[in-house]
């Protein structure tokens, strides 16, 4: 897990092949509308959010097995939560063309994230994530992009 200003990003992308055209993508097309947007199929796309924070109890750590998360918050404000997968129990598994697991809370002390505006948060398959938590105790409007990356370039 990388937890970045977006200015520093420089050194993190030579971490994998499509980095580069992910933080190219986000400089081109920051104002994009929500949604899907393809960059290179399904090797690297952006998907685009606009919403509301959430309390941390209705939301569930996850964790993908083909892509990087690349989630950067680009107006708004919102938390996140990481710990590693391993040790973790599954609620939900990975369907057979799914991308997602779900986790059991786990009873263990989790790292909580401020990821301000402009600060870049990268999970691996290994880091399990609870994102769009509120900041404080209200919830807090947001707007953020998610690059998923495949592993395999």
């Amino acid at each position: 897990m990388i937890l970045a200003a977006l200015a520093d990003v420089a050194r993190y992308v030579g971490l994998h092949p499509l980095f580069p055209d992910a933080f190219a993508w986000l400089a081109a097309h920051r104002d994009a509308t929500a949604g899907r947007h393809a960059i290179h199929d399904d090797r690297l796309f952006a998907l685009l959010d606009v919403g509301t924070t959430h309390d941390r109890a209705t939301r569930r750590f996850e964790s993908h097995r083909r892509y990087i998360d690349i989630q950067i918050n680009l107006a708004g404000g919102e938390a996140m939560e990481w710990t590693p997968v391993a040790g973790l129990t599954v609620a939900d598994d990975f369907t057979p063309d799914g991308d997602i697991a779900f986790y059991v809370e786990p009873t263990r002390p989790v790292t909580r994230l401020a990821v301000p505006v402009d600060h870049v948060a990268m999970f691996w398959p290994a880091d399990a994530h609870k994102p769009v938590l509120h900041v404080g105790s209200a919830p807090t409007p947001y707007r953020k992009v998610v690059f998923k990356v495949d592993l395999a370039g």
